[in-house]
């Protein structure tokens, strides 16, 4: 092959170079040779630590799983059978003699036979501020003694009760979360189009290029 035919192959090694990056999953290189490290296991009866400096989120945590999971669930889903699947066999039934209702004696205080889920659709939009939610659980909860925490306790679960329905303090009530759709082409992530254009530029320039080495070089 004589070498001003090798000119057009390598004119077009770059875009074919650039068409392959472009179709290739992008990953960063800082990425390469690192291990994830393993999440630890998920045990809703551990108690949640309390940091040295804890936030009012991290308060409202701990406190709500003294005083609201074992009725209300470890993530607001209410006392669901699922739920008190996780508890020692003898403790799964609320409502047996011995537990929380039965024989005289009964240190337990009676559970209703449903307790409501505190994480809803609506993100308890009934509750306008923390404040409201703030002033209905002292006046209500725990339902054994209400009002029987401090001040800045109930404030702190209410935060937190709050935050497990995708809403801070200060927010006011989001409307009900719509009904979900289904994926669409539009959801796909755009394909790269800066890879195309150069590969068609140096294509072109390929072919201007061709033309002009074999208008310069006629056959002999």
């Amino acid at each position: 092959m004589k070498p001003r035919h090798l000119f057009p192959v390598l004119f077009l090694l770059p875009g074919l170079f650039l068409i392959i990056s472009a179709l290739r999953p992008f990953r960063p290189a800082a990425l390469d040779g690192v291990t994830a490290s393993p999440t630890p296991t998920y045990d809703p009866l551990v108690e949640p630590p309390l940091p040295p400096d804890p936030t009012e989120l991290d308060l409202g945590r701990n406190l709500y799983w003294h005083w609201c999971m074992t009725c209300h669930g470890d993530s607001g889903q209410g006392l669901t059978e699922e739920f008190r699947g996780i508890w020692e066999p003898d403790h799964q039934n609320c409502w047996a003699r011995g537990c929380h209702a039965g024989r005289p004696g009964d240190l337990g205080f009676p559970v209703p036979t449903v307790v409501p889920a505190l994480v809803v659709d609506d993100h308890l939009a009934r509750f306008a501020s923390v404040d409201d939610l703030d002033g209905y659980l002292h006046a209500t909860h725990p339902p054994q003694s209400p009002g029987v925490l401090k001040a800045e306790e109930y404030h702190a679960i209410a935060v937190y009760v709050l935050a497990l329905n995708d809403r801070s303090p200060d927010a006011i009530p989001p409307s009900p979360t719509p009904a979900p759709r289904p994926a669409t082409d539009s959801d796909a992530p755009p394909f790269p189009a800066w890879p195309l254009i150069l590969a068609a530029i140096i294509t072109f320039t390929t072919l201007v290029a061709l033309i002009t080495i074999r208008s310069s070089h006629p056959r002999e």
